[in-house]
């Protein structure tokens, strides 16, 4: 069975996205320059040549600082019809959305109604597994090392039945609320996504809002993302990006093997330009404080900040190639977003194919871009 909305380090299917203090805060990216018109010739031949070999059809935007640089939208928005996909087009962000719980998560620690070191058990008082809520931390929710595991009732074919009948948050998190941490917390890191469904539901908690509402008001309008939400798999818009999978020899429609709308863990619907939106959001203060964000996208642990990606590749990398953001993929999607801070480069692919192909384009242009 594929398992969505996971890490590189999971299944190889998945993008592994050196700490950088830049002199102004929140990020500074006016000294971005943009890349050379060759560099983006290359990008698109690239990803034409993916196209036509049938592995990838989406959308990729490139920024320089504030500046979008290079738009196009590649293959079909169906891949039983011929309609071709537009850059506006909206697409599942599969594990993309882990950012936004992230920052809502991070909202509710500048407002002081809890800290990195907060306890499980100090928001969710009833939480049954009692080693599990006193000894799991928000710090290690957030980089994934708190040994909270998977929840593989949410995914496949063969879990329809359980996905129709956990319709709360709070349903999902009872499912493996008796479950004890995979490891001692804070001792090991695996990503997974049953971690950030209890996060989900200490911001419920915490806020007193279902977690969408939250999300929706203090996230997305706060960050101007009119084209982002919370949409229905089979929602028949006619902007959504439909993506398939194959269940007994046949292509179908990956609502068969998904979660209906997004959770905590991700699977929310948005087009590029929203995801540029949030980025410049963050980038300008709108949704952190300067110095919450700054510590929320160095590297805390391998490739995880709080909630970010904020790793290279290994140890010891050039400040110009470390990055923030996050990538995810499931059943018929591939999302990337990344935001270089050296450079003031942003790079956001989102695909209704399988991984790897989005996160080959997102991460051919790099290499070219003019040093700042």
């Amino acid at each position: 069975m594929r398992k969505p909305l996971k890490h590189p380090s999971t299944t190889p299917r998945l993008l592994r996205l050196a700490p950088l203090l830049l002199a102004v805060l929140p990020w500074s990216v006016a000294a971005a320059q943009a890349p050379s018109a060759e560099a983006l010739a290359q990008l698109d031949g690239f990803a034409l040549g993916l196209q036509a070999a049938g592995q990838f059809s989406g959308t990729v935007l490139i920024a320089s600082g504030d500046d979008v640089v290079f738009e196009k939208a590649y293959g079909t928005r169906d891949e039983q019809q011929e309609t071709p996909l537009q850059v506006n087009d909206r697409f599942n962000l599969a594990s993309a959305g882990k950012m936004f719980t992230s920052v809502a998560i991070l909202q509710q620690i500048a407002a002081g109604r809890l800290s990195l070191d907060s306890k499980v058990g100090e928001v969710l008082k009833d939480y049954p597994n009692r080693q599990f809520a006193n000894e799991v931390s928000v710090r290690q929710l957030l980089t994934h090392s708190a040994g909270a595991g998977d929840i593989d009732e949410l995914f496949g074919a063969e879990h329809s039945a359980d996905r129709a009948r956990l319709r709360s948050l709070e349903d999902m998190v009872a499912l493996h609320a008796g479950r004890a941490p995979e490891f001692a917390p804070g001792s090991a890191q695996k990503y997974g996504n049953f971690g950030y469904l209890v996060l989900g539901r200490m911001l419920e908690v915490l806020s007193g809002q279902d977690f969408e509402s939250y999300i929706r008001q203090h996230v997305l309008q706060a960050a101007g993302m009119q084209h982002t939400g919370f949409v229905a798999c089979d929602d028949p818009a006619a902007d959504l990006a439909r993506a398939y999978v194959e269940v007994d020899g046949k292509r179908v429609r990956n609502c068969a093997t998904q979660p209906s709308r997004g959770l905590p863990a991700g699977g929310e619907v948005g087009n590029a330009r929203d995801m540029f939106r949030f980025v410049q959001a963050l980038n300008a203060g709108k949704l952190l404080p300067a110095a919450l964000f700054e510590q929320a996208t160095q590297t805390q642990r391998e490739f995880m900040g709080l909630g970010f990606f904020a790793t290279g590749y290994g140890k010891d990398v050039p400040a110009r190639d470390f990055r923030w953001g996050h990538g995810g993929s499931t059943d018929g999607v591939c999302t990337d977003v990344r935001h270089y801070p050296a450079t003031g480069e942003t790079v956001i692919v989102l695909s209704n194919k399988d991984a790897p192909a989005c996160f080959a384009v997102s991460g051919l242009l790099h290499a070219q871009w003019k040093q700042p």
